[in-house]
């Protein structure tokens, strides 16, 4: 049964108790959508805006902790590299280094110094070959000082490769947790995307049914317009001893019959024409 034909068959009662209903649905379905536009979906957007915040804040951090661990690789190579020549020449000057004593050697140097400050020796050859002693362990004193220099060296170099060890390793922490956080923040993202979206669905799903109840309501109406126009014809040509629910139901009985070409009373025909009058 079509709308028309269904409001056709129904009584005033009817049409306003129905009435009544769509009115209710239609502030039903708008307190709905209020709802989604100014509660629903603004919390959504807030939540969406927070976690892109920490997320984009989460991502910055990253790319700064990532710069930062290539500039302290950078130096750890800088620093291996350092200690590699510095172990290279250890390596090689530890196996030359006297048997005697860095004390013995300046005793020595002292003892033939004091020969030549006395000029105890027999001549130019003696002098000499005092001149050398002192000449040979000043060079094993300063080979030593070398060696214990590079070593000193060697072991800052060593210290300060274990610190920069150490902040590498506290950075690529921090990046694993970055990382999490960030996985973290584009899942609730997702989630909340799909809730909008959702919502979304629910409020044109919303808006149809109240486009679809909005015009049934303005079809009823329009046929109580219709009826009440009707009402007052009647009242005007019949008073008021029919009911005009009544009245109307015989007249839309008769227009019914002569439509499928069912024969009609007298009363019937007078009710139609008189209508069309």
């Amino acid at each position: 049964m079509s709308e028309g034909s269904e409001l056709g068959s129904m009584g005033w009662e009817e049409l306003v108790a129905l009435k009544r209903k769509h009115a209710s649905e239609l502030k039903e379905s708008t307190d709905k959508i209020v709802d989604i536009d100014r509660s629903q979906l603004h919390a959504i957007t807030s939540g969406i805006k927070e976690h892109k915040l920490a997320c984009d804040s989460a991502a910055e951090r990253l790319r700064q902790a990532r710069s930062e661990i290539d500039g302290h690789n950078a130096s750890l190579l800088a620093v291996s590299e350092k200690m590699s020549k510095s172990k290279n020449f250890l390596s090689v000057m530890e196996a030359r280094l006297p048997k005697e004593s860095e004390e013995g050697l300046h005793a020595v140097i002292a003892k033939n110094q004091a020969f030549i400050d006395g000029k105890k020796f027999s001549g130019e050859r003696e002098k000499g070959e005092i001149l050398s002693r002192i000449k040979d362990a000043s060079m094993k004193i300063e080979a030593v000082k070398a060696t214990r220099t590079i070593r000193e060296q060697y072991l800052t170099l060593a210290e300060e490769s274990a610190r920069i060890g150490d902040s590498v390793k506290v950075l690529n922490e921090e990046c694993d947790a970055l990382r999490a956080k960030i996985a973290q923040e584009n899942g609730a993202l997702d989630e909340l995307y799909d809730s909008k979206r959702a919502l979304m669905a629910e409020r044109e799903k919303l808006l149809s049914t109240y486009g679809n109840i909005a015009k049934r309501f303005e079809a009823i109406n329009a046929r109580l317009d219709e009826m009440s126009a009707m009402r007052k014809k009647q009242r005007e040509e019949y008073g008021y001893n029919l009911s005009s629910d009544a009245l109307f139901k015989v007249k839309e009985n008769a227009r019914k019959k002569l439509e499928s070409g069912s024969k009609l009373s007298f009363e019937e025909l007078k009710l139609l024409y008189s209508e069309k009058d």
